[in-house]
């Protein structure tokens, strides 16, 4: 597929950005709310808190005072019915105030409880609205990988960075065990052996790896990407690290690019076909994707409840988009891409200006925010 404005130029980033401004919005007038319910919620969670809190202070000094008064009171006194009544009335303070304090604590407890965990079903509700908009990914986002075996299956972490934010996904693969002919197909790699009748020589040997298994994946997004490989009987494993400049390949403790007779016997454009389909499977293989964490300069944005503020970092991204759109476009107001089909064929996508804006506007004063920094205003 070819993305382009409608005068043919093409789109920055090849997507359909009619959908993802579409989807923007649908999202945003869902998580917007949630958000929003979410600070109702610390705000009526502090204010309980700040009041019980306040309440257990006030109590705790209110029978230290009286003690302390009641003692006072009774310094010196030597009758045996005042000093019974000093400790009637002491005992029955320490007593009444003791069963409001552990009434009051218990009773901050439960609220501090139930509010934690209203607060963590809004935030996952959160995750899971926003997961569709950042599973597509941001517009200028940079993605690391780190893939590893766990529990015996192949499960993955991509951190996301984008402008001041970075977000976490758990990514579950389309095989739980993945070889290097899953990935590749055969693939050789050269060692040292004894060889010889009489006398036992150092010789190189060619071993097959292709039903090794892909046991861990760091890769950066871009050149840097660094895999390990392991036996079905985990008695044998090899690693692959390779940037632009140069690619290092071990076996076992053996450095095989250090070994100039080892690496002549290495085919080089197979290692780096391998570690290119390795990429390409990391990035595009995937069955499922769930959005875990959301930061914002560092802090958890959705504890924070700084949401708004990553999608209002999002729309600025978009709306550059749809300036240029309206921009090249030839009917105004109208935010239009055409798409050409690898067979030739093109169809035009557009959304109104206004349409998108009434949509926005329903959410209330961000969603004007948003739809203003959309430039759809």
């Amino acid at each position: 597929m070819r993305y382009t404005f409608q005068d043919s130029t093409d789109l920055p980033l090849q997507r359909d950005f009619i959908q993802d401004l579409n989807e923007f919005i649908d999202i945003a007038k869902k998580v917007i709310p949630l958000e929003n319910t979410a600070i109702e919620l610390n705000e009526d969670e502090s204010e309980e808190v700040s009041s019980l809190e306040s309440r257990i202070l006030e109590l705790d000094k209110f029978s230290k005072d009286i003690q302390t008064y009641v003692d006072e009171l009774s310094k010196g006194a030597q009758d045996k019915e005042i000093l019974e009544c000093r400790n009637s009335v002491i005992d029955a303070c320490v007593a009444s105030s003791t069963k409001g304090l552990k009434e009051l604590n218990l009773k901050l407890e439960q609220t501090k409880r139930e509010s934690e965990s209203d607060l963590y079903k809004i935030e996952n509700e959160i995750l899971v609205t926003l997961n569709p908009l950042f599973k597509s990914g941001s517009y200028a986002v940079t993605n690391k990988y780190y893939v590893s075996m766990k529990e015996s299956v192949l499960r993955g972490t991509m951190k996301s960075f984008f402008l001041g934010m970075e977000y976490t996904s758990e990514l579950v693969y389309m095989h739980d065990i993945l070889t290097v002919k899953d990935v590749y197909g055969d693939l050789f790699l050269p060692t040292w052996t004894k060889a010889g009748i009489l006398h036992k020589e150092n010789k190189v040997k060619m071993i097959e790896v292709s039903d090794f298994i892909i046991t861990s994946v760091n890769y950066d997004g871009g050149s840097h990407v660094d895999a390990t490989f392991e036996s079905k009987k985990k008695d044998q494993k090899f690693r692959i690290s390779c940037d632009e400049e140069n690619c290092q390949i071990y076996f076992d403790n053996l450095d095989i690019t250090a070994d100039d007779t080892l690496l002549k016997s290495v085919k080089l454009e197979s290692i780096s076909a391998l570690m290119d389909e390795l990429t390409k499977y990391i990035r595009y293989s995937v069955k499922s994707q769930e959005l875990t964490q959301i930061l914002l300069d560092g802090k958890d944005a959705v504890r924070n409840n700084e949401i708004f503020d990553c999608l209002k970092l999002i729309a600025e991204q978009y709306g550059e988009v749809v300036k240029e759109s309206l921009d090249r476009g030839y009917v105004k107001n109208e935010i239009t891409i055409k798409i050409e089909a690898s067979d030739g064929t093109r169809t035009e996508k557009y959304i109104t200006r206004e349409e998108a804006f009434d949509r926005l506007s329903e959410i209330g004063s961000e969603g004007l925010e948003l739809a203003s920094i959309l430039n759809l205003d």
